[in-house]
């Protein structure tokens, strides 16, 4: 089969349809496919890739557009001939270091393929491509109409937030809804606070707009804080959500320092032990809170579909902009997925996802004493998709990191760590059931 050397970097924040077409490019001039070779269909490639089959299907189709391959009906993509397309030049290119392979995956980078509903998406897919009027042109900037009046409701049932399917701001991915809130914001705010850990891609693009940016604790605020503060009330690298009392002492002093809560409710509908606590936003007085919602984690890290909900003041703002801004997430699965909440699927595989990802948590934590002993301490568990854990060992979490990768394990070091025992982050959406107890006996093998 072409493109057995196509690998993806699921890493990175390039996204995984522009590494396909970059890759299939690169073999096009370097005659790795050769006009008239036909490559695999969608599904073999999704498959092999264990990704989505729309991610394929995008690079594709961008690729036939752009004239580098040719859909032939029933047959399947071919590539073309690259006559009067630029080739590239014969100098060398430096080639990567390959990484050691991953057999058993604990960061955050893909889930489990066998706990999404991929037939039963197809299908809304399928339902929303009957649509030609809405897919005929580039769709509503703010985001489709239908898919905010539902997310509206369901983000008011599964999270309390209170808002009017108007305040919602629909993106591909958190961070284009950042680089939006920037734009609306930067005339009078031009710094941010953010939790340690935290977000670091939100980080690192608050810094290239010229930001200033230092870390805080939801423990310890200060008036000395800037205007705004971005926090994730159930903290995936912590392990542990704020209490309901935490959440209305944060609301209580944003409001008296006039400052604006940035609420990244990532995980925020997995929770172990009790149910899950309403959000920051449907707390507030509904002034003081920027809400940013994603089903990355819900139904596809390659569903890049995100939400923000904006406060009425910062919404004026943001039609006096509106018009300067292009849709960035497809419309096909921004009526899909308003089909799939609207119908009760949404809320019913998140009932799933909570039992799968509970069973999974316990498995984990009971198999760490099993294998470890005292030598590994959980830290935290109680909600979110990892376990944090700390290390009885003279080596820096770094160390480890590199350890189990050698290994063919994949971890995430921690770099807030107080305590004088490196600790790590290990996320069991990824790996299956019967590769926990394996993973883990590898990891002490390659520390121990």
């Amino acid at each position: 089969m072409l493109l057995t050397n196509l690998k993806l970097d699921k890493q990175t924040e390039t996204p995984l349809y522009t590494q396909i077409i970059d890759s299939i490019k690169n073999q096009l001039y370097n005659d790795q496919i050769a006009a008239g070779d036909r490559l695999p269909s969608v599904r073999r490639l999704s498959a092999a890739l264990q990704i989505s089959r729309t991610t394929v299907e995008n690079a594709y189709n961008q690729l036939v557009a752009d004239g580098y391959l040719q859909n032939e009906p029933k047959r399947g993509y071919f590539a073309a001939a690259l006559s009067g397309l630029r080739k590239h030049s014969d100098a060398p290119v430096t080639q990567s270091i390959e990484p050691p392979a991953v057999r058993y995956n604990f960061a955050n980078n893909y889930i489990d393929p066998a706990s999404f509903p991929s037939e039963l998406w197809r299908r809304y897919l399928n339902r929303a491509l009957k649509n030609k009027h809405l897919l005929s042109g580039y769709g509503e900037p703010q985001g489709e109409t239908e898919l905010r009046r539902t997310l509206a409701k369901y983000s008011s049932v599964a999270r309390g937030v209170i808002c009017s399917p108007e305040q919602i701001v629909i993106g591909a991915g958190v961070q284009s809804l950042l680089q939006i809130l920037i734009d609306i914001l930067q005339t009078d705010i031009t710094s941010i606070a953010l939790e340690a850990p935290g977000f670091a891609q939100a980080e690192r693009l608050f810094t290239s707009h010229g930001w200033q940016v230092r870390h805080f604790s939801t423990d310890q605020l200060e008036t000395s804080l800037p205007r705004l503060l971005y926090v994730s009330p159930s903290n995936p690298y912590k392990g542990r959500s704020l209490s309901p009392q935490q959440r209305l002492n944060l609301l209580r002093w944003a409001t008296q320092q006039q400052t604006y809560l940035l609420e990244d409710d990532y995980n925020g509908e997995f929770r172990y032990f009790g149910r899950p606590v309403s959000s920051l936003q449907g707390m507030s007085d509904g002034r003081t809170v920027i809400y940013l919602g994603s089903f990355s984690r819900l139904l596809l890290p390659s569903l890049r579909i995100s939400y923000m909900v904006l406060p009425p003041l910062l919404l004026d703002r943001y039609r006096q902009l509106g018009h300067l801004y292009n849709q960035t997430s497809s419309t096909i699965e921004q009526l899909a997925l308003a089909d799939f909440i609207a119908a009760g699927a949404l809320r019913r595989h998140v009932k799933r996802l909570r039992r799968l990802y509970s069973n999974k948590n316990t498995l984990l934590r009971q198999a760490l004493t099993e294998i470890f002993g005292s030598r590994v301490i959980v830290r935290a568990y109680e909600s979110g998709l990892h376990l944090r854990l700390a290390v009885v060992t003279q080596q820096t979490a770094d160390t480890l990191s590199e350890l189990a990768l050698e290994n063919g394990v994949r971890i995430l070091p921690v770099y807030d760590s107080n305590g004088n025992l490196p600790e790590i982050l290990i996320s069991f959406v990824g790996i299956q059931e019967n590769d926990i107890r394996p993973a883990l006996l590898q990891l002490k093998k390659a520390w121990f």
